[in-house]
Protein backbone atom coordinates (compact mmCIF):
# COMPACT_ATOMS: atom_id res chain seq x y z
CA UNK A 1 0.00 0.00 0.00
CA UNK A 2 2.92 2.50 0.87
CA UNK A 3 4.61 1.11 -2.34
CA UNK A 4 1.73 2.36 -4.41
CA UNK A 5 1.94 5.95 -3.28
CA UNK A 6 5.48 6.07 -3.54
CA UNK A 7 5.01 5.42 -7.13
CA UNK A 8 2.88 7.53 -7.96
CA UNK A 9 4.48 10.22 -6.59
CA UNK A 10 7.49 9.02 -8.43
CA UNK A 11 5.43 9.01 -11.93
CA UNK A 12 4.34 12.80 -10.93
CA UNK A 13 8.05 14.33 -10.72
CA UNK A 14 9.77 11.24 -13.15
CA UNK A 15 10.36 14.10 -15.85
CA UNK A 16 11.68 16.77 -13.56
CA UNK A 17 15.13 16.15 -14.28
CA UNK A 18 14.73 16.17 -18.02
CA UNK A 19 16.71 19.02 -20.43
CA UNK A 20 14.22 20.98 -21.68
CA UNK A 21 14.20 21.66 -25.17
CA UNK A 22 14.18 25.64 -26.42
CA UNK A 23 11.70 27.13 -28.45
CA UNK A 24 11.79 28.09 -32.00
CA UNK A 25 12.44 32.08 -32.46
CA UNK A 26 9.45 31.45 -35.15
CA UNK A 27 7.01 29.93 -32.22
CA UNK A 28 7.80 32.58 -29.78
CA UNK A 29 6.85 35.32 -32.59
CA UNK A 30 3.84 34.08 -33.21
CA UNK A 31 2.94 33.73 -29.50
CA UNK A 32 3.58 37.46 -28.86
CA UNK A 33 1.35 37.90 -32.11
CA UNK A 34 -1.44 35.93 -30.82
CA UNK A 35 -1.06 37.81 -27.27
CA UNK A 36 -0.73 41.26 -28.95
CA UNK A 37 -4.37 40.40 -30.72
CA UNK A 38 -5.90 39.39 -27.91
CA UNK A 39 -5.22 42.17 -26.04
CA UNK A 40 -6.31 44.02 -29.11
CA UNK A 41 -9.42 42.18 -28.96
CA UNK A 42 -10.11 43.03 -25.25
CA UNK A 43 -9.01 47.11 -26.41
CA UNK A 44 -12.05 47.00 -28.81
CA UNK A 45 -14.67 45.02 -26.99
CA UNK A 46 -14.03 47.66 -23.91
CA UNK A 47 -14.13 50.57 -26.65
CA UNK A 48 -17.50 49.23 -27.32
CA UNK A 49 -19.01 48.79 -24.49
CA UNK A 50 -17.46 52.14 -22.59
CA UNK A 51 -16.08 54.16 -25.47
CA UNK A 52 -16.77 57.05 -26.86
CA UNK A 53 -17.84 56.98 -30.70
CA UNK A 54 -15.90 59.42 -32.54
CA UNK A 55 -16.72 58.33 -35.71
CA UNK A 56 -16.87 55.25 -38.33
CA UNK A 57 -14.68 52.47 -36.31
CA UNK A 58 -12.81 55.50 -34.48
CA UNK A 59 -13.72 55.13 -29.97
CA UNK A 60 -12.01 56.75 -27.80
CA UNK A 61 -11.87 55.57 -24.09
CA UNK A 62 -11.27 57.91 -21.05
CA UNK A 63 -11.23 57.65 -17.32
CA UNK A 64 -12.08 54.16 -15.62
CA UNK A 65 -12.02 52.12 -18.80
CA UNK A 66 -8.96 53.74 -19.80
CA UNK A 67 -7.21 53.20 -16.60
CA UNK A 68 -8.67 49.23 -16.71
CA UNK A 69 -6.81 48.58 -19.88
CA UNK A 70 -3.99 50.09 -18.81
CA UNK A 71 -3.77 47.85 -16.19
CA UNK A 72 -4.31 44.39 -17.88
CA UNK A 73 -1.53 46.03 -20.82
CA UNK A 74 0.76 46.14 -17.80
CA UNK A 75 -0.07 43.10 -15.30
CA UNK A 76 -1.23 40.69 -18.15
CA UNK A 77 1.76 39.41 -19.69
CA UNK A 78 4.80 40.09 -16.67
CA UNK A 79 2.06 38.41 -13.92
CA UNK A 80 1.08 35.39 -16.17
CA UNK A 81 4.46 34.34 -16.76
CA UNK A 82 5.28 35.00 -13.35
CA UNK A 83 2.85 33.05 -11.77
CA UNK A 84 2.17 30.81 -14.58
CA UNK A 85 5.13 30.72 -17.00
CA UNK A 86 3.27 31.58 -19.98
CA UNK A 87 0.87 34.28 -21.36
CA UNK A 88 -2.28 33.28 -23.34
CA UNK A 89 -0.27 32.89 -26.85
CA UNK A 90 2.57 30.83 -25.22
CA UNK A 91 -0.35 28.41 -23.88
CA UNK A 92 -2.20 27.94 -27.03
CA UNK A 93 1.56 27.35 -28.70
CA UNK A 94 2.28 25.51 -25.85
CA UNK A 95 5.53 27.20 -24.93
CA UNK A 96 7.06 28.52 -21.90
CA UNK A 97 9.19 30.75 -19.83
CA UNK A 98 11.14 29.27 -16.65
CA UNK A 99 14.35 30.55 -15.35
CA UNK A 100 17.24 29.65 -16.27
CA UNK A 101 19.50 27.30 -14.05
CA UNK A 102 16.67 25.74 -12.38
CA UNK A 103 16.00 28.68 -10.72
CA UNK A 104 12.65 29.82 -9.59
CA UNK A 105 10.56 31.98 -11.83
CA UNK A 106 9.40 35.19 -10.59
CA UNK A 107 6.65 37.93 -11.01
CA UNK A 108 9.65 40.27 -10.84
CA UNK A 109 11.43 38.37 -13.92
CA UNK A 110 8.08 38.65 -16.01
CA UNK A 111 8.22 42.34 -15.35
CA UNK A 112 12.12 42.50 -16.54
CA UNK A 113 10.93 40.73 -19.61
CA UNK A 114 8.13 42.45 -20.31
CA UNK A 115 9.34 45.70 -19.76
CA UNK A 116 13.14 45.16 -21.91
CA UNK A 117 10.36 43.22 -24.54
CA UNK A 118 9.31 46.69 -25.40
CA UNK A 119 13.41 47.71 -26.62
CA UNK A 120 13.51 44.20 -28.10
CA UNK A 121 10.60 45.18 -30.21
CA UNK A 122 11.75 48.31 -31.78
CA UNK A 123 13.93 47.87 -34.32
CA UNK A 124 13.41 43.85 -34.02
CA UNK A 125 16.68 43.76 -31.59
CA UNK A 126 14.90 40.95 -29.74
CA UNK A 127 15.04 39.07 -32.82
CA UNK A 128 18.84 39.65 -33.89
CA UNK A 129 20.08 39.30 -30.27
CA UNK A 130 18.09 35.71 -30.24
CA UNK A 131 18.87 34.69 -33.64
CA UNK A 132 22.46 35.17 -32.35
CA UNK A 133 22.12 33.72 -28.56
CA UNK A 134 22.58 29.67 -28.39
CA UNK A 135 19.70 29.91 -26.14
CA UNK A 136 17.18 31.76 -28.03
CA UNK A 137 17.38 34.90 -25.48
CA UNK A 138 16.12 38.07 -26.07
CA UNK A 139 17.72 40.93 -24.24
CA UNK A 140 14.74 40.54 -22.05
CA UNK A 141 15.15 36.95 -21.34
CA UNK A 142 19.63 37.82 -20.59
CA UNK A 143 18.81 39.94 -18.04
CA UNK A 144 16.04 38.30 -16.45
CA UNK A 145 17.78 35.00 -16.64
CA UNK A 146 14.81 33.11 -18.51
CA UNK A 147 14.51 30.71 -21.06
CA UNK A 148 11.49 30.03 -23.14
CA UNK A 149 11.16 26.21 -23.78
CA UNK A 150 8.66 23.82 -25.16
CA UNK A 151 5.93 22.65 -22.49
CA UNK A 152 4.44 19.28 -22.57
CA UNK A 153 1.37 19.15 -20.87
CA UNK A 154 -0.19 15.51 -19.80
CA UNK A 155 -3.66 15.14 -18.41
CA UNK A 156 -3.12 13.43 -14.89
CA UNK A 157 -5.09 10.15 -14.65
Amino acid sequence: MFQDKLDVQFEEFENIYKEPELASIFTRLIAAIIDIIVYWMICVAMSLVAGENNGLLNYSVEGFPALLLFGIAFFLWPISEGVYGQTIGKRLLDIKVIANNEKEMTIAKGFIRYFLGIIDWFFCVGIIIALIDKKNQRLGDIIADTIVVKSEYKPRN
